[in-house]
């Protein structure tokens, strides 16, 4: 079996949905979009709170605690909070690549229920 790195396989399905035929795409589906778009916002929050997390534990294992096992934890989780933010910030800036990719792609079957308006006369 291939190895795979994480999260590959939901990039190949990303892939085959820039191939869909764009006029056939429904007011639903640009919903799911737009949902889509906004849980990768809160993915990436959710992972800007654990990097978050695992810092300030690290500094206060490092600051508190005289041990030489204890500190060495700290450092453990400083590193692994940089580890998650930079893994975190990859990912969002993936998903987000796509999103835009398909705006650009589908401008021109863009449903007008969806278009902003503007009210001001």
């Amino acid at each position: 079996m291939k190895s795979r790195f994480l999260f590959n396989h939901l990039d190949a399905h990303r892939q085959n949905f820039h191939t869909y035929p764009k006029s056939k795409l429904v007011l639903r589906d640009w919903l799911a979009l737009d949902r889509t778009a906004a849980a990768n916002r809160r993915v990436l929050y959710s992972f800007l709170r654990t990097m978050l997390d695992l810092a300030i534990a690290g500094l206060v294992l490092i600051h508190f605690f005289d041990y030489q096992i204890v500190i060495v934890l700290g450092a453990i989780f400083l590193l692994l909070s940089v580890i998650v933010g930079s893994f975190s910030y990859f990912r969002f800036l993936r998903v987000q690549s796509h999103y835009y990719k398909f705006l650009r792609e589908s401008e021109a079957h863009f449903p007008p229920i969806l278009a902003r308006r503007d009210n001001r006369s």
